[in-house]
């Protein structure tokens, strides 16, 4: 099951309760301090920042793992097809 953890502004979110039904395992924190203890104390396949986090491109500078920045229009939905591309199901057989 991959790691993530989701950045915002305001927590608990829907976002990560959502992502967590579509079978991942979410971490949420409030800074990028969290951020870094959680990559360095979990096996964190992807980061998430948040639409409404403040100058996203700093903080994908601070961070050594995978990122991905939301938009404000961005949807779970869209989300989880961007996270099944980069983690893709390897219990399913190849035919």
């Amino acid at each position: 099951m991959p790691s993530v953890v989701y950045l915002t502004t305001r927590a608990p979110s829907k976002v990560a309760a959502d992502l967590e039904t579509a079978g991942y395992r979410v971490f949420e924190a409030l800074d990028v301090s969290e951020v870094l203890h959680l990559c360095e104390h979990h096996n964190i396949d992807a980061v998430v920042i948040g639409a409404d986090i403040d100058d996203p491109d700093l903080i994908e500078v601070q961070l050594r793992e995978i990122t991905i920045k939301l938009k404000a229009e961005a949807t779970v939905k869209d989300l989880v097809w961007e996270l099944s591309n980069l983690f893709p199901d390897k219990t399913v057989p190849i035919q």
